[in-house]
Parts: structure tokens; C-alpha cells; sequence
């Protein structure tokens, strides 16, 4: 059923919601290759996150489930964590129960987003259909991103969405295309308007470059070719870079393992629709404890 917004003396009242970065982890591994040729040598240890969305009246909704370290190839991904960021014990620590969670959100099937998914016995999945086949039956090298025996038992507790989906007052999933085939954002109302969650659509700030120039030169600065540094000032990195951002859709840089296309699409679109931006692996997360409370950057 439709939800019926709350009407007070003619205004609309939408149920707000706070958004909490979990820590569960880090990669360290060669973000900018995926990210563009422009900072393909940035080498970086990024987090690996959950996130978990709060109500006012303690609903609680899991956003991706972080990874299993021996499910992840190391020699591409380099997996580590600590013990007090194992993923039970982060639940635990953020007073989360996973068997009372209901619902749970999954921005695309990759390894790092559903390593734990089997610790929610009690909730429903909603993921894209587009992003169930394609993660089953991935293509080529894009195999290496996923393990389908993690999660390939709980399909019948998927809630297939297809395309833009309005799942409850005051959060959407969002159909985000071009990291994966079936990518999902996801919308959340908040008390400083809309956040979205970006899950792999933009892995850092830098992604929308034009919203967050600092961020963006921050990571092309560092992923010169072979890892050394680029000179921002030389006059052939500015004039290939005046190319890029004069460009359609100039200044969107997603990680982009199936479709370059798609994801400047889904960064334009994405980028349009938030008020919050929540990338899905900046280290910058870490010290946004809660949001949108703890959210600086604009």
C-alpha cells in the first residue's frame, strides 16, 4: 500500500531518518584504475562500509553487508581489518541485532556488499532484478567482483525491484546503472533533506568532481601513471583536463567495471536528486559518525 504522508495544518510531514557509516574494514588496492585513466595509479587503503539507517521511532534497515576475508581475492583487492571491525561485533557495538532486522537493502551483488548477508535471518532482500542474473552469470573478468555461494541460498527471500522503486515513507531505491547492470542508490529523507547513498556509483567524493573539486584533485594528484604524483600545473594535465570537464557529462568519475556510459549517466542523475552525498568508500565517512549531523562538506 502506498504510504499516506502525515498532513498538519497543510504541510506535508515525511518521516526523517539518520544514517550511520559502519566501518567494517579496507581494501587496499588500485581504486583509480576503475575510477579513470586520469588517476589510474591511485593506490589507496579505502573502507569498506555498511550503513544503517535509523528512524525516529527505532526502525532500523541494513544498507550491503561488507565481506568475508577468504571470499575475496587478495592479490587484486588486498582485504584487512582489525578485530574490533569484524562484522558481528560492529552490529553489536551499534546496537544492532540482526535477527530483528527486517529489511535489508543491497546495492549490488560484488563480494565487499554481501559477505554477512546470511547473519539477517529474518529479513527481506531487495535488490534490482537486472542485478540478480547478471551477478549469477557475471561476464568475463567481472566474475572476480562477486561470490554467488554467499548469497545464492537466500534468493528466495529477494524482493526483485526494476528500475526507481518507492520502498517506504521517506526512502527510495534509486536505479544507478554502469558499476553493475542492476545498481541501486538509495534515497533516504533526512532533516537536512534528501541523502543518497551511492553504494559503488561514485566510490569517493572526487567521483562528482565538479561538486567536490578539492577531493577530486586530491586523488588525480596521486594517481599519476605508475603511482608517482602528477604536477596539476602542467599545462598538458590542465588542457586534458579542460577536455574531460567540457565534456558530456564532464566531471563524473564512477568506478565503472561493465559501462563508462551508464555510470556518468547515473552520476548525473544521482548528483541532481541529493542534498547528501554518501559515497561508498571514502575515508572520509569515518569521521561522519552520523548523519546528516556529522555531514561538512557543503
Amino acid at each position: 500500500m502506498p504510504y499516506q504522508p502525515n498532513l498538519q495544518e497543510g504541510v506535508i510531514s515525511v518521516k526523517e531518518y539518520r544514517i550511520k557509516p559502519l566501518l567494517t574494514g579496507w581494501f587496499h588496492m588500485n581504486w583509480g584504475l576503475i575510477m579513470s585513466p586520469i588517476a589510474a595509479g591511485y593506490f589507496a587503503d579505502l573502507p569498506v562500509f555498511m550503513f544503517l539507517i535509523e528512524g525516529e521511532d527505532g526502525e532500523q534497515i541494513i544498507v550491503d553487508a561488507s565481506y568475508q576475508h577468504d571470499h575475496v581475492p587478495k592479490f587484486i583487492f588486498g582485504p584487512h581489518r582489525t578485530p574490533e571491525l569484524e562484522v558481528p561485533e560492529v552490529l553489536k557495538n551499534n546496537g544492532v541485532d540482526p535477527l530483528s532486522i527486517e529489511t535489508v537493502i543491497i546495492t549490488h551483488l560484488h563480494h565487499d556488499h554481501t559477505g554477512y548477508l546470511y547473519l539477517f535471518e529474518n529479513a527481506d532482500y531487495y535488490v534490482q532484478e537486472e542485478e540478480l542474473i547478471n551477478a549469477y552469470f557475471p561476464m568475463g573478468y567481472q566474475a572476480v567482483g562477486g561470490y554467488p555461494d554467499e548469497w545464492i541460498d537466500l534468493v528466495p527471500r529477494f524482493r526483485l525491484v526494476n528500475g526507481d522503486f518507492h520502498l517506504k515513507e521517506g526512502i527510495d531505491l534509486i536505479f544507478a546503472p554502469g558499476h553493475t547492470a542492476g545498481h541501486q542508490a538509495v534515497g533516504v529523507n533526512t532533516s537536512r533533506g534528501r541523502a543518497i547513498i551511492f553504494g559503488d556509483a561514485a566510490y569517493l567524493y572526487g567521483g562528482l568532481a565538479k561538486r567536490f573539486p578539492q577531493q577530486f584533485y586530491e586523488v588525480v594528484a596521486k594517481g599519476g601513471v605508475a603511482g608517482k604524483e602528477l604536477d596539476l600545473d602542467d599545462p598538458e594535465v590542465q588542457e586534458v583536463l579542460a577536455r574531460v570537464f567540457g565534456a558530456r557529462y564532464g566531471g563524473y568519475f564512477g568506478p565503472s567495471i561493465l559501462n563508462p556510459g551508464e555510470i556518468m549517466r547515473s552520476l548525473a542523475k544521482l548528483d541532481l536528486m541529493a542534498d547528501i552525498v554518501i559515497p561508498g568508500h571514502d575515508p572520509l565517512l569515518t569521521r561522519m559518525e552520523v548523519l546528516p549531523d556529522d555531514y561538512d562538506l557543503e
